[in-house]
């Protein structure tokens, strides 16, 4: 009796033993360290800003004038540049007098902000109240059939850096302004040479034409 109580208390010992030593060593794998942190970026969104210039040394808002191709054309209003809001430039016109004509305007993006701008898109938006880009009216006593014809050839293009745009560019890549840079713009009004004449006055009225930056290509 005495042999079998012995047996079965060593036993005992033994398992709590084992259980004991089991513990630990899953405690030892098991060890669970967490570091919980976040952090939260708004940029300041006046730190991307492109704006117009008249002159590619300090911007300058202002007056643009107008480059005729012909010397004996009227010279036209002035344009003027206006970067308290949204970056304008208003009152770009050219006044003709037969084909082969053309007024031109040159002035600066400049990037005054903190991130390198990419130009992604140029819009040429419909005239107001219109569904078209550029609308042609004739003016009393002209024929509204010539003007139709003429209206063909007289366009606006834009022409920034070394990219020309005749047309909206949705998308556009790898056209980069570094923080701090000028770029030159132009914008042509022309009557193309090979336009259609008309016996009287005729208006053109086109669109604003947008250009979108980005700060991301």
């Amino acid at each position: 009796m005495e042999k079998d109580r012995s047996t079965k208390v060593i036993a005992i010992v033994a398992l709590c033993i084992a259980i004991v030593g089991l513990s630990v060593g899953f405690a030892s794998f098991s060890s669970l360290l967490t570091i919980s942190s976040s952090a939260q970026v708004s940029p300041n969104a006046e730190d991307f800003d492109v704006n117009f210039s008249t002159v590619d040394t300090a911007e300058t808002p202002g007056n643009v004038n107008g480059q005729p191709s012909d010397v004996s054309l009227t010279i036209p209003e002035i344009a003027t540049i206006d970067n308290t809001g949204d970056p304008k430039i208003t009152g770009l016109k050219a006044y003709f007098t037969e084909p082969g004509q053309s007024v031109t305007y040159s002035f600066f993006a400049h990037n005054a902000g903190k991130y390198t701008a990419y130009l992604k898109s140029v819009s040429y938006e419909n005239v107001t109240d219109s569904t078209l880009t550029k609308v042609c009216a004739a003016a009393e006593g002209t024929s509204a059939e010539m003007v139709n014809a003429a209206c063909s050839a007289i366009n606006v293009s834009v022409k920034i850096g070394s990219e020309l745009v005749n047309g909206s560019t949705p998308s556009i890549t790898k056209h980069s302004l570094a923080i701090g840079a000028y770029e030159p713009i132009e914008v042509k009004i022309e009557y193309a040479s090979d336009g259609t004449r008309t016996d009287g006055d005729f208006s053109v009225a086109f669109g604003d034409i947008a250009l979108t930056y980005s700060s991301v290509d």
